[in-house]
């Protein structure tokens, strides 16, 4: 295993603890009156406060004084429109109207669309088996997005999975877009310049909502917002953005699978919820998809002569 493999599984490892517990503290928040849109204002603001004194102690190194270049930073912000603003508020607005486990199920099976970009748009090589696991997992989301309908008809839930099912087209659009944009620029810059599109973003969309700047001043509204801030957008986006590239866009993705191993623990002790066999049965079938995408074909040894 290379220095650079390693580096790759170490930053995503600590970015699939981070991410996987965000949707339970979020939803935790939801719960006691924060709205989704005030939640991703104020994670944003508190994220961009403590990300300044990093980027100022940076400034005057090449790949930073590169990346702030104002053709450079127009394009980060084209671009962390569509991962930042539009994606966010597609998940959390679902996570908002169905349960932490369905939301931490469902939103981790965006890598099936990076995987299926990465085959189309960079042209990365898909094995048989891989397609099939590929086709489960695919299976495995639709029943998942579909359980509510099955239990109780048209509902909330319903909407709210379907929401988080846009979230992984749009995020996935953009990982595989950033892989190629961001290569060689400073990731804590790109990180900061993220944060300060998602200030306007939804401060926007609080100023149409007619809704306050304020989110509830309690402890799990205030919690979900801070805890988003530091482990989630600085600590989180970039491990990612470090770990994917250093290896394939279609193997980074696959560590998001492993979230739910860490959101559905903290959903059950944060609010209470129980498994389905329903939800059980669709994590069952991903996980068998994730298994054969993630199916390596053993090396031969190399054949020993004597002459």
């Amino acid at each position: 295993m290379t220095k650079d493999r390693k580096i790759a599984y170490l930053a995503l490892l600590g970015n699939l603890i981070l991410w996987g517990l965000a949707i339970p503290i979020a939803k935790r928040g939801f719960a006691d009156g924060l709205t989704p849109s005030a939640f991703l204002l104020g994670r944003f603001i508190l994220a961009a406060a403590f990300s300044l004194p990093i980027i100022l102690a940076m400034r005057h190194r090449p790949d930073v004084r590169t990346t702030f270049q104002p053709k450079n930073v127009l394009s980060i912000i084209i671009l962390e429109i569509l991962g930042t603003v539009l994606s966010l508020w597609l998940l959390y607005e679902g996570v908002a109207r169905t349960s932490g486990v369905e939301a931490s199920l469902i939103a981790i099976t965006w890598p099936i669309f990076v995987v299926i970009g990465a085959v189309f748009f960079l042209k990365e090589k898909e094995e048989r088996h891989e397609l099939v696991g590929l086709a489960l997992a695919i299976a495995g989301t639709v029943l998942l997005v579909l359980k509510p309908l099955i239990d109780s008809g048209l509902s909330g839930n319903v909407i709210g999975n379907l929401l988080i099912v846009g979230q992984n087209i749009a995020i996935s659009a953009y990982y595989l877009l950033a892989k190629r944009l961001y290569k060689h620029w400073n990731k804590w810059a790109v990180t900061h310049i993220s944060f300060w599109t998602g200030i306007i973003g939804f401060g926007l969309i609080q100023l149409l909502q007619g809704a306050p700047i304020l989110p509830p001043l309690s402890f799990w509204p205030l919690a979900a917002i801070v805890y988003m801030a530091i482990g989630g957008s600085i600590l989180g986006l970039t491990l990612y953005l470090i770990g994917q590239d250093k290896i394939e866009a279609s193997e980074a993705a696959v560590f998001t699978y492993l979230e739910p191993a860490i959101g559905i623990p903290a959903s059950m002790l944060l609010l209470k919820e129980s498994v389905s066999f329903l939800e059980v049965l669709g994590a069952l079938i991903i996980a068998a998809g994730v298994y054969l995408v993630e199916i390596r074909p053993k090396r031969k040894k190399p054949s020993i002569t004597t002459g």
